[in-house]
């Protein structure tokens, strides 16, 4: 057994300023180097290759996770510790490290990585060469993704994936991420589909990076075209870590880190607010405001003698050092009959804004990947069972995150800083507090930000329980013809609860609850689907290879059902009996209940590789799918594709030009996908 320890950091983090959780900009200090932070070094280079500038290149301080990408023109600065190495990598070349030394430019030439040509990716329902991919497609590897410290495999794409557009919802912790593959494909929804280990529409911010083995992003119509009425906005195959024959490896994967926004937006303090009032009304025609006989005699000469300066509500609720952890447990092993990966992991991260409610994230996922050979017959795996299951829970609470009316970071950058936060007894500034003052007198729609937020949202919390598994039986009677059977299951529910208590700050503006109120929902629901496919590979005359697949798909979605209530009157006024058996008003009591929308997809696709000595590729798909999502007489589409490819270097006329040009192809692609992705039924 090797206990392969990957590594533990001490992290500090930097956050945008508006955003709510965390960037992946991390700089990582050993505990005994924390005090050298101040002896760092500046390097500034270019990264270039056969061509010209290499724009996006990583550029990364060994060891750690403190990183830039260089600008347009191949460009970059990094600050390193003393000893430094830096090591460059781009996408299909390969990784140079260099030594920093007393040098203080560094400039780099990549060489293309010609090993990876031979090296496969998922292409859908398969795998082909990379070098013979004639679609448009990138690949990123599971460990680049975990050496990001990452709490999402989206985010540490973002500087991996080139024609990938992928910004998350909001900086919250939890949120989801809105991705774009070349541009918009289509009306409405224009996310892409999700395939994890072969089953569709799974949920890729379940998974911990430290899972994961393979990204593999399909761009173009052609190679989207496998997947029919689903392709048009590109799709992104998962693959997790797969189980291998030999001595059991044990990987642990953590950190630890604290998250600041390294830069906050120059807001007005109180005095210069009452300035720029005075001269909004000197502009409109009007005389400055008596502002010291309209505010409390206290207020205004702290004002005025500097000793209270307002309040800056986004630092009031900042959280500073906002913690963030993540630990993730691998065992991979097995015979070569009988092989298996096992991944539990932990992810908990707090937002840096909302204190003293701030948004809190945690999730736990369990995964259990197993492959077994049944029958084997000298060096041909007859029949292979494989199974795969994937447990995530999560809970998540937060702030307001919506419009300009339901966002608390908009609400703090736009409330005047006259207004205090709490009052001297260190309670929330409420409606008495503001009448008291005299604020009213000059802005009547005055509020209190902090207090509406921790009124509306300092009380709820939402848990999701989500159960992927999925089950393939192989069976390959001969050498590289191979029937395949799979079986996908996937559980889903989630439960939401929130209390707000009676308060009152502005009735003008409507922040204000005159009875406090209790909500719970809840959902739970379940699909599956049942794939075969039969798959031949073969060569003819040593030049012509073949790899030809057929199958179909059924599919069954939406079995669920979702319910909900809200009610106020509570016995006890806390978050702990916050329940819909402690709420008593029953006149104010709502209840909801609907069932999810059931939908089905049958398919029928085939696919047809081909090439001449890994020189002239060519390949064809044609996928014909049914979905319930529309009125009878327009179920069902056809979408077919086609690509070609030349791998001009493998030409006896080039062999002068391979000192320079290692690799050189050419491809041509045309495609037709479509989009169900609509409301069942609204036919």
């Amino acid at each position: 057994m090797n206990f392969n320890f990957r590594r533990t950091a001490l992290l500090m983090g930097m956050c945008s300023a508006f955003g709510l959780g965390y960037t992946p900009h991390l700089f990582a200090a050993s505990v005994d180097a924390v005090e050298s932070v101040q002896q760092v070094k500046r390097v500034t280079g270019t990264v270039t290759d056969a061509f010209g500038p290499v724009i996006g290149a990583n550029v990364l301080e060994k060891g750690t996770t403190n990183g830039v990408i260089t600008d347009i023109d191949g460009n970059f600065t990094l600050d390193v510790q003393p000893g430094a190495t830096l090591v460059i990598s781009f996408i299909g070349y390969t990784p140079q490290e260099v030594v920093v030394g007393n040098q203080t430019t560094i400039n780099v030439q990549l060489k293309e990585d010609t090993e990876m040509l031979d090296e496969v990716v998922v292409v859908g329902y398969g795998v082909q060469k990379k070098k013979l991919v004639t679609g448009a497609t990138v690949q990123v590897k599971g460990d680049k993704l975990a050496s990001l410290n990452t709490t999402s495999a989206l985010s540490a794409m973002q500087s991996m994936t080139p024609g990938v557009n992928i910004t998350q919802s909001s900086g919250q912790p939890g949120e989801g991420f809105k991705v774009n593959i070349r541009g918009l494909g289509t009306v409405g929804s224009y996310a892409p589909l999700y395939v994890i280990d072969g089953v569709t529409g799974g949920d890729i911010n379940s998974l911990n990076p430290s899972d994961i083995e393979s990204i593999d992003v399909l761009k173009d119509a052609a190679s989207c075209a496998i997947y029919g009425a689903r392709g048009a906005n590109g799709v992104i195959l998962v693959t997790t870590k797969q189980g291998k024959a030999g001595k059991m490896q044990v990987t642990y994967d953590g950190y630890f880190g604290w998250q600041n926004s390294p830069k906050m937006p120059e807001l007005l303090n109180a005095k210069q607010y009452m300035e720029v009032q005075d001269m909004i009304l000197f502009n409109q025609g009007g005389s400055p405001l008596d502002w010291a006989n309209v505010l409390n005699s206290d207020l205004y000469n702290s004002i005025m003698d500097g000793s209270y300066t307002g309040t800056n509500w986004l630092e009031t609720i900042h959280n500073d050092n906002a913690p963030i952890t993540n630990h993730a447990l691998n065992l991979i092993g097995g015979s070569e009959t009988s092989k298996f990966s096992l991944g539990v992991s932990y992810t908990s991260q707090e937002g840096i804004f909302g204190k003293p409610v701030q948004s809190d994230y945690e999730r736990t996922t369990v995964r259990l990947n197993s492959d077994h050979v049944i029958w084997k017959k000298g060096d041909l795996d007859i029949i292979t069972f494989t199974e795969n299951l994937t447990y995530n829970y999560n809970t998540k609470s937060g702030i307001g995150i919506g419009n300009q009316y339901w966002n608390d970071i908009s609400n703090c950058l736009r409330a005047n800083p006259i207004t205090p936060a709490y009052n001297e007894a260190g309670e929330i500034y409420d409606y008495d507090d503001l009448q008291a003052s005299g604020i009213f007198g000059v802005i009547s729609s005055a509020g209190n930000p902090v207090g509406d937020m921790i009124y509306n949202r300092g009380n709820n919390i939402s848990k999701n329980h989500a159960l992927n598994m999925s089950a393939t039986l192989k069976i390959q009677p001969i050498k590289n013809l191979v029937w395949k059977s799979q079986f996908n299951y996937k559980m889903s529910s989630s439960s939401y609860r929130q209390y707000v208590p009676a308060f009152v700050i502005n009735p003008t503006i409507n922040s204000q609850a005159l009875t406090d109120k209790t909500q719970q929902s809840g959902s739970q629901g379940w699909s599956y689907s049942w794939e075969n496919t039969v798959n031949y590979k073969f060569t003819l005359a040593d030049k012509h290879n073949l790899d030809v697949l057929a199958g179909t798909t059924l599919e069954k979605s939406g079995m669920g059902e979702s319910f909900g209530g809200t009610n106020s009157g509570g016995l006890w006024n806390d978050w702990d009996h916050a329940w819909l058996d402690n709420m008593k008003d029953v006149g104010k009591a709502t209840v909801t209940g609907s069932p999810w929308g059931e939908g089905a997809l049958v398919s029928f696709f085939g696919r047809v590789n081909y090439d001449y000595k890994e020189t002239y590729m060519f390949s064809a798909i044609l996928r014909y799918d049914g979905s319930s999502n529309f009125a009878r007489g327009n179920r069902w589409g056809t979408f077919p594709s086609f690509s070609a490819g030349w791998v001009v270097t493998n030409e006896e006329w080039m062999e002068s030009t391979r000192d320079w040009l290692d690799f050189f192809k050419i491809r041509a692609s045309w495609g037709q996908n479509g989009n169900c992705n609509v409301a069942n039924f609204q036919y």
